[in-house]
Parts: C-alpha cells; structure tokens; sequence
C-alpha cells in the first residue's frame, strides 16, 4: 500500500527548496498540508553547503507528511558538498543505485520516490527498487520526451502490475495561449499511458505565470484550463491537478534592480496582479488597500489564511508584512496552494482553524 492513495490526491504541485515556496508550504493550515501532495526537486537550500539543510528546511515546512522527492536538474557547476552531492544522486550508474539508497534510507520513509528517467536502459531496476519499498512512484515525463512515451508506459507497466500505486506526470512545462487546442494531443498522451498502465494517476503539470507585468492587470490560470479540458475527455478518476504553485517555469535571473512593488491575488482560475509605482513598502501598503477595496469581487475576507492575512496587515500599515518581492511571492503562492487544494471542495477552503499569528 503506497504513502497516498495517489488517485484520490486533488492537487500535486511542484515546489522548489527556495525561501518563498517553503515559507508558503509551511504557513498553510495543517488540513490542506494533509490534503495535497507536493512534488519537491532537491537542490541546495541558498548558500548552505550540505544537501542535509535542504532536507532539514523541508521537514521544517511540511514535517514527516508523505512528499514526491526528485533531483533537480543541475545548477552551474559548483562545487560545494551539495553539489557533489546532488551529483552522486543523479549518477546513472546501477540502475541509479545511489538515488535508490538515498530513498531507501533510514529517515527518508515518507519519501515517494520521482523515478529518473534520462538513462532509460536503468530503469528496470529503478523502478524494481522503488516498487518495493511500497510507498509509491512517481514518473515525471518531461515534453522532450513524450516521443517516449508508450516505451515509458510499457516498461512501467510491466514492473507494476499495470501501474499500481504510480503516477504519471505530464510536464507541460510552459503553457502558451491555447490551452483547449493542447488538450487534444495532451488526450492522446494519457490515453497512452492507460493502455499499459491502466490503474495508474495522470496528473497533468505546468505553469503560465507571467514574466512582464507592466501592462498585466489579470491573467488566466491556463494551466489549470488544460487540466479540466483533459479530465472532462479522459474522466476524472485518477487524474490529477499539477502545477508551479503559481511560480514560474523558468525562473528569472538576476539584474535588472529591484521589481516593483506588487502585491498577486490568485482567484481558482486566474490570478489578479496590483503593482505600485511607488517604492518600498508604501507601495506595497498602497496595493493592498487597493486589493482589499476590490473585495468581494477578487479580495475574500472569509478565507482566513496566512496569505489573506498578511495583505491586510499590510493594507494596514504593518511594516513587517510584505516588504519584499519574496515576502509577496510567498504570500500569493499560500493562497494559491489553499485554492487550487480544495477548488472542487468549496466548504473545506474555509476550513481552517490554525491561529494564524506569525509575521
């Protein structure tokens, strides 16, 4: 028996071991962090030089709670011990043996393993490990390769007994504007996948958060668009929502100065973007007056959340609530990850009985 009745997860976002996505994470009611299941690529936690510190801050957010664990892609070339590391875990070598121990050992029960597929003559014995420790697997299919795919589905078919306790992840990785017209060939794909796996999850994965904002005032979610077209073709049994946890797809590199002020609101399909002219925390006061104006339209006072909770603080002049980019980057994907947790459960998003106190 797996870690999660993998079809009966609503929501699988794919979260990344950096400051603003695990303060979110950690600041959810304890209710929705029992109910989704987040998808986490190791990678070194800010300028720590062990991967352990990645591991620890985690924990911190989302303690022993059963969590998809993959291996990032590689960042530069460094060389500190957690890269070296990182490194050893996506060695090919013996069927990925060292990402097998690192899942395998002790302290990483609550691990469901994301298979590594880039080697695919060592998946055999990849996935023969995983499928015996009983917890669940994972297989994140990136765009590249969906050419693979049905090789993919058949060999995982054959060593899970038609895709028990797995999940296929389709990676649409940046979603362009014409969600309805992908869905077509997204079908086809999970079609794919059942043919061999007939018991398996899909979840179906991406983000089209913005980069530019300078004439953006609200965009579509089209990411979670995609999904509900794809459901309504294939059924809803076993498939899952996935994305960025309204993060980008690629992250935005350094330079360029300080951003401005903006505060976002994710709405369940679609996020609405407040950005201030002004500097510093007054604009970010300025916006989050504005937000709460807009209110029942967009604002929701019900939802009584870390993140609804810190945009009225700073609406009201408190100066230690969102003060940076990061800070409102945490807050809209907390808010983001309650909506998206419980968009067919409408009762259970209000649902929250954490005293939310802390700055």
């Amino acid at each position: 028996m797996a870690l999660r009745d993998l079809a009966s997860v609503p929501y699988l976002p794919f979260l990344s071991l950096r400051p603003a996505e695990m303060r979110a994470l950690q600041e959810l009611p304890d209710r929705t962090k029992d109910h989704l299941l987040p998808l986490v690529h190791l990678r070194p936690w800010t300028t720590a030089l062990q991967l352990q510190s990645a591991l620890d801050r985690l924990n911190e957010a989302y303690g022993p709670r059963p969590t998809v664990i993959a291996v990032g892609a590689a960042e530069g070339s460094g060389s500190k011990p957690v890269h070296v590391d990182l490194a050893r875990l996506r060695h090919k070598g013996s069927g990925y043996a060292n990402w097998c121990d690192f899942i395998a050992k002790p302290g990483h029960e609550h691990f469901i393993p994301a298979v590594q597929l880039e080697a695919f003559d060592e998946v055999d014995q990849q996935v023969t490990c995983f499928y015996e420790l009983g917890r669940g697997i994972v297989v994140v299919v990136p765009k590249a390769a969906y050419a693979a795919l049905g090789a993919i589905a058949t060999k995982i078919g054959l060593l899970t007994n038609g895709g028990v306790d797995t999940c296929f992840v389709l990676d649409e990785e940046y979603v362009a504007n014409d969600p309805l017209e992908r869905a077509v060939f997204v079908v086809n794909h999970c079609r794919n996948i059942r043919q061999s796996c007939p018991v398996a999850s899909i979840a179906i994965s991406g983000s089209s958060f913005p980069d530019n904002f300078k004439s953006v005032t609200a965009k579509l979610i089209l990411e979670r668009l995609l999904f509900d077209e794809v459901a309504s073709k294939i059924g809803t049994w076993g498939m899952i929502y996935s994305d960025r946890g309204s993060a980008r797809y690629e992250r935005q590199k350094g330079g360029g100065g300080q951003p401005a002020p903006r505060i976002d609101y994710p709405l369940p399909y679609d996020w609405r973007f407040y950005r201030s002219d002004l500097d510093g925390f007054d604009g970010y006061a300025e916006q989050a007056r504005m937000l709460l104006r807009a209110q029942p339209s967009v604002f929701d006072p019900a939802l009584r959340i870390w993140g609804t909770l810190m945009i009225e603080r700073t609406a009201g002049g408190d100066s230690s609530a969102i003060k940076t980019p990061a800070r409102s980057t945490a807050v809209r994907i907390n808010i983001h990850l309650q909506r998206q947790t419980f968009i067919n459960d409408p009762a259970s998003l209000y649902d929250t009985e954490d005293d939310w106190k802390g700055g």
